[in-house]
């Protein structure tokens, strides 16, 4: 477990997703703070258990055209970034600086096929991440979002990576989607092949037009639904996964802005979460603020630890 001095340990917090030790059960997600060295670095100092980086492909991408990103109401966004990265050469030097910082990585892998995603994986891990998460689900890059949903099509990914990886543990997020059947059969055929946990959920599918202009905001015209917007479906899913019986870890993520969010996810059967768009609209403190939060849940409820909390959602039957 990487400790972070800068922030005051509490051992009721510390979690594990597998083999990966964290501090406490938040991690930065994918994309908001994770483009270069120095957010990873920031949101880990102000208290975050883990990072994950930008999604990074073999060759740069240039994503989609703008307007990439437009706010909601209710602090919830939209994106249709396309997935813009230098490629893995150019970015392994803003993960081995962060890694050198101490802090916990974890590399975000993209892939056109199988082999890429196995080759991007490989190279990650040698950079010194302590996980690779799969990014397989992007709502608007169609070939993407078309990938996990299939679970084959996981499986073919998830077993490849794994034979290139020597060991390190393997995420995969799934797609945002109402589909909670196939997510189910998504995380189980990931599972058989070799993948130590589940994040659960990416972005949902949507869509918002100017009715001055009527055109789509988003320059791509389909973008990503994030924020509080997402959150009973991501929960729910959630909920769905860890009642089908997976013997991995879950990961939530989706529209998390409070400790207690945090709380909600675990309830529902998540080990961790991820926070995206939180970090946006609360800016890198949400950690440190998130950490106090739940501190302060299990101090009020009397809970010795917060791994105690996963699954115990009550049960309060079927209306008649």
């Amino acid at each position: 477990m990487t400790s972070n001095s800068e922030v005051e340990t509490d051992p009721r917090l510390q979690v594990k997703i597998g083999s990966v030790e964290l501090e406490n059960p938040t991690i930065l997600a994918s994309g908001v703070l994770g483009v270069a060295s120095g957010g990873l670095i920031s949101a880990w100092k102000d208290g975050a258990g883990a990072v994950v980086t930008k999604t990074v492909g073999l060759k740069p991408r240039v994503g989609h055209p703008g307007p990439r990103i437009v706010g909601l109401h209710g602090d919830s966004l939209m994106n249709a970034m396309g997935i813009p990265n230098p490629g893995i050469g150019e970015y392994l030097p803003e993960i081995k600086a962060a890694v050198k910082q101490g802090v916990p990585v974890i590399g975000s892998a993209l892939g056109s096929t199988p082999k890429e995603f196995a080759t991007v994986a490989s190279k990650l891990v040698r950079s010194g991440v302590l996980a690779v998460e799969l990014n397989v689900s992007c709502p608007h890059v169609d070939s993407l979002y078309l990938l996990g949903m299939d679970p084959d099509s996981v499986a073919d990914v998830v077993t490849q990576v794994v034979g290139k990886t020597k060991g390190v543990p393997i995420w995969i997020k799934l797609p945002g989607s109402t589909d909670y059947p196939r997510l189910v059969q998504v995380a189980q055929a990931a599972e058989s092949a070799g993948v130590a946990a589940i994040v659960a959920l990416n972005t949902l599918p949507a869509l918002a037009i100017d009715t001055e202009t009527q055109t789509p905001l988003l320059g791509a015209g389909i973008g990503g639904l994030s924020g509080p917007a997402i959150k009973p479906i991501a929960v729910r899913a959630v909920s769905e996964l860890y009642k089908a019986g997976l013997k991995i870890p879950i990961i939530g993520v989706g529209g998390i802005l409070t400790g207690d969010d945090v709380i909600e996810y675990l309830l529902a059967g998540a080990t961790a979460v991820e926070i995206g768009t939180g970090v946006l609209i609360r800016e890198s403190t949400i950690f440190s603020k998130t950490r106090k939060e739940m501190a302060d849940y299990l101090t009020r409820h009397e809970i010795q630890h917060i791994s105690e909390l996963t699954g115990c959602m009550k049960d309060v039957g079927v209306n008649p």
